[in-house]
């Protein structure tokens, strides 16, 4: 029996810190088969990603066997959703294990928080903490009474496990300890892994042979001769459907709540730079990372009622693949859909990723969309 070991990633950009998750996790499980599940054009921060999925995918599937795409309405939303997403493709697909960095590295620790938080009083608890504007994460530690818990990715390693146990799944959630600098630093690091934050702005500032000590050499190359995206580069579109929109239509995106509409009305015209536009709306309970999501589903056009109706979908969406990878998918049910190549035949099942491309390349002008971009196979 194959071992398959999952990893739900975003490689924005791919770096030093993700070859080392790959190579542990492959140590760790024995894997036959490493599938990198990875978001597409936009990210589950809210963020556009810094260069398009295909030239990610090309730099990643150097070191897995398999990339494929996370859903688009999955990869931007919260971290319980991009975790279901990510366990529902991976169960697809017949995943052993996933294995995940945290900042804990004790997957027993991650296990006993994820207990705990099924306890009454601790979930009142935390709803109270919740509502006085704590972080997640804070409003964990102080609703179990401890210091344990804290940081992104023990945040998404907890939507794993609740995700498998949700779905029912036989896959073995796995974590190994982040190394280098927190995702949110934003200064290269003195290690030999640096955050993909750090490396966005380092590729941006135009320092790409410091970005390459950290990340492929290429790969550092490819973005900085197209030109790095940020959300800064989404303002000027923003602007334009924020203005020309009424509260009333602001009201119909997905997490439009407590009355946000009405300041971003307020705001809007007074800022010429995304920075300083979300800096003026920023409240306690809306946090820059709440913010940038609704700016994607501003952009995207993401309503309440389409995600109160999104169903997650029976398919796989194949960006990369080597020789092992393309054995592994042979291997696969019939009646699973996976698509290597888009057409008319199987578009449907990817309507929303095919979409996202597209807006993606307004913003990067490239030229490599879901229809003329076949499938990479790598050697």
């Amino acid at each position: 029996m194959m071992i398959i070991t999952s990893l739900i990633t975003e490689y924005n950009p791919f770096h030093n810190g993700h070859i080392h998750h790959i190579e542990a996790s492959r140590r760790l499980t024995g894997a036959d088969v490493v599938i990198a599940i990875m978001s597409g054009s936009f990210t589950q921060r809210g963020e556009i990603a810094v260069t398009d999925k295909f030239t990610r995918a090309e730099a990643a599937i150097r070191h897995v066997d398999l990339v494929v795409e996370l859903p688009l309405l999955n990869a931007i939303s919260f971290a319980d959703d991009f975790a279901m997403g990510g366990v529902h493709i991976a169960e697809l697909l017949g995943s052993d294990h996933i294995v995940f960095g945290s900042e804990s590295g004790d997957i027993n620790a991650l296990k006993e928080v994820h207990s705990k938080l099924k306890d009454s009083d601790i979930k009142s608890r935390m709803e109270t903490y919740m509502k006085k504007g704590y972080s997640y994460p804070r409003a964990i530690n102080a609703s179990i009474r401890s210091d344990l818990f804290g940081g992104a990715n023990n945040t998404l390693g907890l939507a794993y496990i609740r995700a498998i146990e949700e779905l029912e799944s036989d896959i073995v959630p796995l974590t190994i300890p982040r190394l280098g600098n927190r995702y949110s630093e934003t200064t290269l690091s003195q290690s030999r892994f640096s955050s993909a934050t750090s490396l966005r702005g380092a590729i941006r500032e135009g320092r790409v042979e410091e970005a390459a000590q950290y990340m492929p050499r290429e790969l550092a190359g490819i973005i900085n001769a197209a030109g790095p995206l940020s959300n800064e580069d989404l303002f000027a579109t923003l602007k334009l459907l924020i203005q020309r929109s009424s509260a009333e239509d602001l009201r119909r995106i997905y997490m439009m709540t407590e009355g946000i509409e009405h300041r971003l009305l307020a705001k809007i015209r007074d800022h010429r730079s995304y920075s300083a536009f979300i800096a003026s709306v920023k409240t306690k309970r809306y946090t820059w990372t709440r913010l940038n999501r609704l700016m994607l589903y501003i952009l995207l056009g993401i309503t309440q009622s389409r995600m109160d109706g999104h169903v997650m979908k029976d398919a796989v969406r194949v960006l990369a693949m080597n020789r092992t990878g393309q054995s592994f998918l042979k291997t696969l049910p019939d009646e699973l859909s996976v698509i290597t190549n888009v057409n008319s035949t199987n578009r449907h099942h990817v309507e929303d990723e095919i979409m996202a491309t597209d807006i993606h390349n307004i913003f990067s002008r490239s030229q490599r969309n879901d229809y003329n971009t076949p499938v990479i196979i790598a050697d």
